[in-house]
């Protein structure tokens, strides 16, 4: 009992990652042995629960670009530091991304087909090529922070290099910028040039899925910063910063929020034959409680009123709730965009499939798989967090701390 006292919290943190990664490599290992068969997919239901983390990850890691424009084509330097944790956590999202769609292909050993054999002419490809220059430089942000290390110290080369790289930040953020707008949309045109598909296809889906990315990635990096802080009582954005970018993410996502209510209730304009239906499907069907509690009421109004509300009141605990809630609200609406095309058949009458509606649960392989990656992104930040000194902040004033021990729960004065 004493040696298990002794252990640090960080580490069994980790060993719980671990063993939660653990499980998910044997799921890998039947799934990539006994295919997609082992998993609740079909030719009814081919894209599930991996395609929904997959534009989790992707919608959350849209801070990285935001954040990064903000900061460094608007000029805001205060912004800097929150900007650091925005481009690591974009990395991570990414590579969550990438794993998700290793898993779901099928072929995972064809995973490079797609930057050898190019179909200019498909918006997969178009995602695919976006997403893995925006990746890169992903890692050309992150890299000069992680030269930081002090075991990399003695290695003046780098050193230099990196700092090479740092200069070039604004041309960076940039490209960012570029690339991201770029398949953001197309991953909302990728359902929304489906035309089998009457629930998927229309030209408001790109619009949609880049406002709401901006609004939950914003939300999700003051989250994460905001449980950071609190984990390690030290501060690594001023909350100046979290309160303003809380309040813009606000005002983005009521953006979203009323064309998600004109493309859903008015975008039809009449009875559109799988659409209409669909539609009933999401609002009134077996869809109606995760949509209008996760992704309108709590994700949606209630998160926007909540981030409002926190730089007003600069309440900490307000922020929290909020950032939470949009996450949540993203996660649902991913769901929904990419579960409501199968409830509806292609045709009925002549039929062109049997049955004409395929119900789908997750199985556990596809449950054990995507905690795998949750947990292996958790752990890449838990260590990032902990060892890279670019992350390592500055000491909450003792007059705040002995106030308020638990900084998330209540207002904290600003400082820094």
């Amino acid at each position: 009992m004493t040696a298990l006292r002794r252990i640090s919290p960080f580490w069994i943190w980790v060993a719980f990652l671990l063993a939660v990664i653990g499980v998910g490599l044997v799921a890998v290992f039947l799934i990539f042995t006994q295919g997609l068969g082992v998993t609740g997919l079909s030719d009814g239901v081919p894209w599930g629960l991996w395609i929904t983390l997959d534009l989790s990850c992707i919608g959350l890691a849209a801070g990285a670009f935001s954040i990064s424009a903000i900061t460094y084509l608007l000029g805001r330097e205060s912004y800097k530091p929150l900007a650091r944790v925005a481009v690591f956590i974009g990395l991570l999202g990414y590579s969550g991304a990438l794993m998700a769609l290793v898993l779901d292909i099928g072929r995972p050993d064809r995973f490079w087909h797609g930057w050898v054999f190019w179909n200019v002419h498909s918006m997969l490809w178009e995602v695919t090529m976006c997403i893995t220059l925006y990746f890169s430089v992903l890692l050309l942000e992150v890299f000069p922070m992680a030269v930081e290390m002090p075991f990399l110290a003695k290695y003046k080369w780098l050193q230099n290099f990196a700092h090479r790289i740092h200069h070039f930040a604004p041309v960076l953020a940039i490209m960012g910028l570029g690339l991201s707008l770029l398949h953001q949309s197309s991953l909302g045109a990728t359902y929304g040039v489906v035309i089998g598909r009457a629930a998927l296809f229309r030209s408001t889906m790109p619009l949609l899925f880049i406002v709401s990315a901006v609004a939950a990635g914003m939300a999700f990096t003051v989250h994460i910063t905001l449980i950071v802080q609190w984990i390690k009582r030290r501060e690594l954005v001023p909350n100046a910063v979290l309160f303003e970018v809380g309040q813009i993410a606000a005002a983005v996502l009521l953006l979203y929020l009323y064309m998600r209510f004109w493309d859903t209730t008015a975008g039809t304009y009449g009875y559109v034959p799988g659409r209409t239906e669909a539609e009933n499907v999401l609002t009134a069907g077996p869809f109606a409680v995760s949509f209008w509690t996760w992704e309108m009421i709590l994700g949606g109004v209630v998160a926007a009123s909540l981030l409002i509300r926190a730089r007003l009141r600069q309440s900490v605990m307000l922020l929290l709730i909020g950032s939470g809630l949009v996450m949540a609200g993203l996660i649902a609406n991913r769901w929904h965009t990419t579960l409501l095309a199968f409830t509806q058949p292609l045709a009925e009458n002549p039929a062109v499939t049997d049955p004409l509606i395929t119900a789908y649960t997750p199985a556990w392989t596809e449950w054990a798989t995507a905690a795998m990656v949750v947990a292996i992104l958790t752990l890449l930040f838990s260590l990032g967090m902990r060892y890279f000194p670019a992350y390592k902040g500055e000491a909450v004033p003792e007059a705040v701390t002995a106030a308020q021990p638990v900084p998330i729960e209540g207002t904290i004065p600003e400082t820094g």
